[in-house]
């Protein structure tokens, strides 16, 4: 008895558990249903978008070529509507599309091959612009060098020159003075032999003369002269003129003599004059001595 209800009971478990699991198969296969279902609706959605696609592509292509829209369609019109035709279709404007997809790229190449070709060019221009200018540079400075050479060489030259004269100016300015102070001397002692004439330096400067008088040669005649500043009030500035400071003996025109010094500054000619007045003054016999 017992064993009967254990085979029952085990029996009724079984089936619990055939159910459910019969129950989770339905299940599962009610889900892969409508998953297939979802997928199904969207292929069909694609599929229509595409076709709608399509057939307006070919509509273009057949607007594009000339091709009737009429209905019924001729057999070219099935031929673009027939999945040949589509295919056909879209192959073309496939073509159609790279087609023109190279040609752009094509003018793209050619406008910058263009461009680099005018970038080279400039190059160029500049690499001969540039090496011409460095050549002009070059032969201007070679052209300066020698220029500099000869003015160098010309400065040499010169200076050679001017150092030749310079030594033979001294040497002739160191004769000169010889002979110059030989001529002066030789004057000095001339005037003094032979016409009796003395300079004395001092307060102002003293002449001296004698071999004036025949009868009495050592007979001194003598004059001095000085130079004095005098402020004229009118003219605001000074005037240097020269004065005779004493006369031995006196002569009478003097006064004259010396206006006429201050006018020409001709002091020989002055000189020559006071000795021509002691002549003339010692031969009438009208010399007063002052002291």
């Amino acid at each position: 008895m017992s064993t009967a209800v254990h085979a029952a009971a085990m029996a009724e478990d079984a089936a619990a558990d055939l159910r459910r699991r019969m129950k989770d198969k339905r299940a599962a296969i009610e889900r892969r249903i409508t998953d297939s279902r979802d997928r199904a609706a969207a292929a069909s959605s694609a599929f229509s978008a595409a076709l709608l696609e399509a057939r307006s592509i070919a509509n273009q292509t057949v607007s594009n070529r000339g091709i009737s829209n009429s209905w019924p369609p001729t057999s070219t019109t099935r031929l673009f509507f027939s999945p040949f035709g589509f295919g056909f279709a879209l192959l073309s404007n496939l073509w159609f599309t790279k087609l023109s997809e190279q040609k752009q790229h094509l003018r793209k190449l050619e406008s910058d091959l263009a461009q680099a070709l005018s970038v080279q060019a400039s190059r160029r221009s500049k690499h001969k612009f540039m090496t011409e200018s460095i050549s002009n540079t070059t032969a201007t400075n070679e052209h300066l060098r020698h220029l500099a050479m000869d003015r160098r060489s010309t400065r040499d030259e010169c200076m050679n020159a001017i150092s030749n004269q310079l030594k033979d100016i001294e040497s002739l300015e160191a004769e000169s003075d010889a002979n110059g102070d030989k001529s002066l001397e030789t004057a000095l002692m001339w005037y003094d032999k032979f016409l009796g004439f003395q300079v004395v330096g001092g307060e102002g400067v003293k002449f001296v003369f004698n071999k004036i008088d025949v009868q009495n040669p050592d007979k001194k005649y003598s004059f001095c002269i000085n130079l004095l500043e005098k402020d004229t009030s009118t003219l605001k500035f000074l005037f240097l003129s020269i004065t005779v400071v004493w006369c031995v003996p006196s002569v009478d025109d003097a006064e004259e003599l010396v206006k006429d010094l201050n006018c020409s500054n001709d002091l020989y000619k002055f000189v020559r004059a006071m000795r021509e007045m002691f002549q003339a003054a010692t031969i009438s016999g009208i010399l007063c001595y002052i002291f």
